[in-house]
């Protein structure tokens, strides 16, 4: 299999392209915001930079993991989430038809308005925000313009991005928390910075580890799975709830928690809030067993503890 992973220095990416690697498949990453050794540089609005990537790896198979996924971002920029989300999957969607490569795109709960999570696949979407919109219209794209593709959604993903190839369970994790920009690692690093965090608890999800999504992903590209799925965690919980597990996992004073309202946050973009994803159709096709919060915390911790 040859594999291109594009936004390989992200957690979902990172995981992913190395987990390939242990599987001995033919596997490319790329990186475009933030430089990382071993990938090659890509930029999905140039198409230069696309049709450079393509004609020198060829793929088979594509699984796009970059894009902008900071909502907040996409609200103050909306923009550079139309030019990169929307523009981008557009440019990237034209090359994997021009090469007859398949498309493994990742999208978001947050297609959906958050009133009545968590969602299956086919329930109705209706975002609320701009990240939202965008990643809507990205599936779009590449519903009505390919045959052969994989739509997953995933929600709430954490977990510790590595900088470099692993190829045994010993090799060191280089956890960068900047680039780490998801919410498990953020918490864990202000609790140990001594600081107050912040949790709503009417705010829903069902948190993803990037090891069981990555998981997933390799199973459905194994089985030659087509169509939507939904890749995230068993476990349907508030923000609030969420955060007094990762404090239990990881020995971090509770006392640091302090319980919100969602509308207390003053956050720049609408959040769904009651998103998250039902998964009943991964288990039903016996493709994974998703993880609850508590199991996908404590691999998290074991990878960390390699940094």
């Amino acid at each position: 299999m040859k594999l291109l992973i594009i936004g390989a220095s992200g957690v979902l990416g990172s995981r992913l392209f190395n987990d390939a690697i242990k599987k001995k498949w033919n596997a490319m990453g790329t990186y475009c915001s933030h430089e990382c050794a071993g990938l090659s540089y890509l930029d999905v609005r140039d198409k230069n930079s696309l049709e450079k990537v393509f004609n020198l790896f060829k793929p088979e198979a594509v699984v796009m993991a970059g894009g902008i996924t900071d909502v907040d971002l996409c609200t103050l920029k909306p923009k550079l989430a139309e030019d990169v989300n929307v523009k981008g999957t557009l440019n990237l969607v034209k090359k994997i038809k021009e090469y007859g490569a398949k498309l493994i795109y990742i999208s978001t709960d947050y297609i959906f308005d958050g009133k009545n999570g968590p969602y299956k696949e086919d329930d109705k979407p209706n975002p609320v925000n701009i990240y939202g919109r965008t990643k809507l219209e990205a599936e779009n794209i590449v519903r009505t313009r390919l045959k052969d593709y994989l739509i997953v959604r995933t929600c709430q993903l954490y977990g510790a991005a590595e900088q470099k190839p692993r190829t045994s369970p010993q090799a060191s994790y280089a956890v960068n928390v900047v680039q780490n920009s998801n919410f498990a690692i953020k918490i864990i690093y202000n609790m140990r910075n001594n600081k107050k965090v912040y949790a709503a608890d009417d705010l829903y999800s069902t948190p993803t580890y990037a090891g069981s999504l990555s998981e997933i992903i390799i199973k459905l590209i194994e089985k030659k799975a087509k169509g939507v799925y939904h890749g995230a965690g068993a476990e349907f919980i508030n923000r609030y709830d969420y955060v007094n597990k990762i404090a239990d996992i990881f020995g971090l004073d509770e006392r640091l928690i302090q319980k919100v309202k969602l509308k207390d946050l003053e956050l720049k973009a609408v959040r769904p809030s009651k998103g998250g994803l039902k998964v009943d159709k991964l288990i039903k096709e016996k493709i994974a067993k998703p993880y609850d919060c508590e199991t996908g915390l404590i691999f998290l911790k074991k990878d960390m503890s390699y940094a």
